[in-house]
């Protein structure tokens, strides 16, 4: 099982507020009902930066998110899906400044 974590900031212009609101609700509902998301992610877990880490000002990053998959494989079927091409990748940049969102794959090694 490999998991990909993706270092999400929001788009410029948009507030803390309405990047957690599009996120959780519109970005996370199309990802939910992709096709290729049944097919191939095994979890999805968002991360929300907490309101009061904005008291001080910018934030490195808006959130966190964790796609777990079987495979590396499987990974990168999912974003040439044709289903995840349509419906999901035109959203990210609605809310996500994808010049600064960073991602990478990792597998878990537990230690406690």
């Amino acid at each position: 099982m490999i998991k990909l974590i993706v270092g999400i900031k929001r788009k410029s212009g948009m507030s803390p507020e309405e990047f957690h609101e599009h996120w959780r609700t519109t970005h996370a509902e199309l990802v939910r009902t992709c096709a290729a998301s049944r097919k191939y992610i095994r979890k999805y877990v968002q991360y929300h930066t907490l309101v009061e880490e904005y008291v001080n000002g910018e934030v490195p990053y808006d959130g966190t998110a964790e796609l777990w998959f079987d495979s590396i494989e499987d990974k990168d079927r999912f974003f040439s899906d044709p289903d995840y091409l349509e419906n999901v990748s035109p959203d990210e940049s609605r809310f996500a400044d994808m010049t600064k969102t960073v991602f990478f794959v990792t597998e878990a090694e537990p230690i406690i």
